[in-house]
């Protein structure tokens, strides 16, 4: 196995389990069915990263999903790709839209949401 390998797999079985740091988000690609998969949510206030750095974003959160067929998403399209998730944990589920890719590897993506 190499490195890379590795780190796919450790996405998906450490980071992204539901009993440690992950929780199952809906997960709904431009044109295609949604399908439930495991994210890392972070809901914190986002920074902008313009220059209008006195403001903070509150209509805005980050996922780290597998970048990985059956687990996660192999492609992504920005504006278009739909995530549904609680804006609060325990909340109800929201529609969220994918608005920018922060990152991304052979293990996992870094996406930014927007509701």
């Amino acid at each position: 196995m190499t490195l890379k390998q590795g780190l796919s797999q450790d996405i998906i079985n450490c980071f992204l389990n539901t009993d440690e740091h992950a929780e199952t988000i809906t997960y709904t690609p431009k044109g295609s069915t949604a399908k439930e998969i495991k994210a890392i949510v972070n809901r914190r206030r986002v920074e902008p990263a313009s220059e209008d750095s006195s403001r903070s974003l509150y209509r805005e959160v980050e996922i780290i999903i597998a970048n990985d067929p059956v687990h996660g998403v192999t492609s992504v399209n920005k504006g278009q790709d739909e995530v549904s998730l609680p804006e609060v944990i325990g909340g109800p589920a929201i529609s969220w839209v994918v608005v920018d890719i922060l990152n991304q590897d052979e293990g996992a993506w870094q996406l930014l949401l927007q509701k």
